[in-house]
């Protein structure tokens, strides 16, 4: 064995801090392992890819006037984080509603911006106010009603789709720089592939759940065993994923507010894009400051 042996999940040491699952999905890691405050170590802490890329994108969107839109998305994108954090924490259904529920607000929140777009004020109103109905409603039916993961599962996706739909509509329609629409093409691209990749990985963990759950215990040990935690894999590329789709509606929005001249494209670290302001557009947007604080 490589590393050190996992303990008994079946002895006393193992009575979790949180008290019996109540969450109607139980992951693949082993509860309880690690610690006994962490019904799922590994579940729990990978979610800190959630809080570390949505606070860059906050400081990027207060930074480079991206808007309230922008805003409220990376403080949502962390709040999934959390939500996600504290189930996989303790495995009560209270917080596996905060990990799964938050995924919808955050959604639906470009969603009924985008569609309400350049509308009449009565429409612009009855896309967004029909969103708020339709993530009210779908989180009582979800409480109360029909508690199954896979409601809230088709909701996400289909949001996700419709906003992406729209989204290459509307690239094709306002962006007429052909270079910025490839590059908009290709961010998404990585964005699915993100997601995609992570989704296989994580159903590799749910198909082959009792083979890799054997090998950690007997031929990888801890820390070892991390590496094949599948779900855990999920929330990095997850988050990686959710981090170059709001990039690529960032870029798409400077379109449509028709001021791709004001901003530019650069990677920090090699990888995270940003779209930041260029210095001719800080010291315009500065002059302005100063004249209304006249």
């Amino acid at each position: 064995m490589l590393g050190i042996k996992y303990q008994d999940p079946f002895s006393s040491e193992h009575v979790g801090y949180w008290g019996p699952v109540t969450a109607t999905i139980d992951w693949c890691e082993e509860n309880y392992i690690v610690s006994r405050y962490f019904a799922e170590f590994v579940n729990s802490t990978t979610n800190l890819s959630f809080f570390i890329l949505s606070l860059f994108h906050l400081y990027s969107a207060i930074k480079n006037r991206h808007g309230t839109l922008y805003i409220l998305v990376s403080i949502g994108m962390g709040t999934v984080g959390l939500g996600s954090w504290l189930f996989h924490m303790t495995l009560r259904y209270e917080f596996q509603l905060m990990d799964e529920l938050p995924m919808i607000y955050v959604t639906a929140i470009p969603f009924g911006y985008i569609y309400s777009w350049q509308k009449s004020p009565f429409w612009k109103n009855f896309i967004r106010y029909g969103t708020a109905f339709f993530t009210v409603t779908l989180t009582l039916v979800y409480i109360f009603v029909y508690k199954n993961p896979i409601l809230h599962q088709i909701s996400y996706a289909t949001l996700n789709f419709l906003i992406i739909y729209k989204t290459l509509k509307t690239i094709n329609e306002r962006v007429t720089d052909p270079e910025v629409r490839y590059l908009e093409y290709k961010i998404l691209a990585l964005s699915f592939s993100l997601f995609g990749f992570g989704f296989f990985v994580w159903n590799l963990d749910n198909i082959f759940c009792d083979t890799l759950s054997y090998v950690r215990r007997n031929y990888l040990g801890l820390p070892f065993g991390f590496i094949i935690e599948g779900h855990g894999w999920w929330h990095i590329f997850t988050s990686l994923g959710i981090y170059y789709f709001i990039l690529y509606n960032e870029i798409m929005g400077t379109w449509m507010n028709e001021q791709p001249e004001d901003y530019k494209l650069v990677w920090r670290l090699g990888f995270l894009g940003e779209m930041v302001l260029t210095d001719e557009a800080k010291e315009r947007y500065q002059k302005l400051d100063e004249k209304k604080k006249k």
